[in-house]
């Protein structure tokens, strides 16, 4: 089914509305079609009420109670910031990195998604080689920020990522096939993250895994990522993975292979 017939049966009373194109920006980025998940997104912020984009920049504690009118338009339509998050966010993932930090740009400080949008700058920052620059955005944000820059830009900077012989423990590595692969004895779900439960993210982390013949797997790289710290959680949760190695004429072999790892918050 296409992503523009899901969003219409699940958003059959409005499939025109901000939310429904929130969805639809997300089900787009999910098959990889960057330009039409950006223009999803830029709908979706076209089609929230002004009232809505101005209550968000606004402390609501000071502010009157909505009446069920108000509450009702308000569950109806996204989230202007995460609106405004993702579609840097496809921005940034279709290689158009300036309006990708422009996008992030316009998401005050006090706004929901501001934190994801500052480190995904940094991110930015990183991949067109300016790592001075990035280590000082995060710099700002915390040790957790630094510390997840760290893990993240060797797992998805080709310059960073580490060599197979550097992770192989001198044994070859060949391709995982159904014949040639680990048996798995463990595997431990994935933790969701609470910033990605308020932007309601769903989808994969896949991870390039190789699984060596001393019964010790490395994660090598990202080969599909999540923002909101899924990607990190994803690599904790695989990092716990117990398995006996592929065997081949009777012995262990180090085998590589992808390992797909599902977000669902409901």
């Amino acid at each position: 089914m296409s992503c523009k017939a899901q969003i219409k049966t699940q958003f059959a009373d409005d499939p025109n509305g901000s939310l429904a194109n929130y969805e639809l920006g997300w089900c787009y980025l999910s098959s990889k079609k960057f330009d039409d998940a950006a223009a999803a997104f830029q709908k979706a912020i076209q089609t929230i009420p002004e009232w809505i984009k101005e209550r968000e920049e606004k402390d609501t504690s000071h502010l009157p109670k909505l009446s069920k009118e108000q509450e009702g338009e308000l569950k109806r339509n996204a989230s202007p910031s995460l609106a405004r998050f993702s579609l840097g966010w496809a921005y940034h993932q279709a290689g158009r990195y300036d309006e990708a930090v422009a996008a992030y740009q316009q998401i005050q400080s006090n706004y929901p998604a501001a934190e994801e949008a500052r480190y995904q700058t940094a991110m930015v920052y990183l991949i067109r080689g300016n790592r001075e620059a990035a280590l000082a955005q995060v710099a700002k944000m915390g040790k957790y920020f630094e510390w997840r820059l760290d893990v993240e830009s060797k797992l998805l900077i080709p310059g960073l990522i580490p060599s197979d012989e550097s992770v192989s423990a001198g044994s070859p590595i060949i391709p995982m096939t159904p014949s040639d692969r680990p048996t798995i004895l463990y595997r431990e779900k994935p933790k969701y993250t609470e910033a990605a439960r308020q932007a309601k993210l769903q989808g994969m982390v896949v991870l390039q895994a190789i699984f060596r013949s001393d019964g010790v797997m490395v994660i090598h790289r990202v080969i599909r990522y999540l923002p909101y710290g899924l990607t990190l959680k994803a690599v904790e949760a695989a990092s716990k993975i117990n398995f006996t190695p592929a065997m081949k004429n009777g012995a262990p072999v180090s085998v590589r292979g992808s390992l797909e790892i599902i977000f669902n918050p409901y």
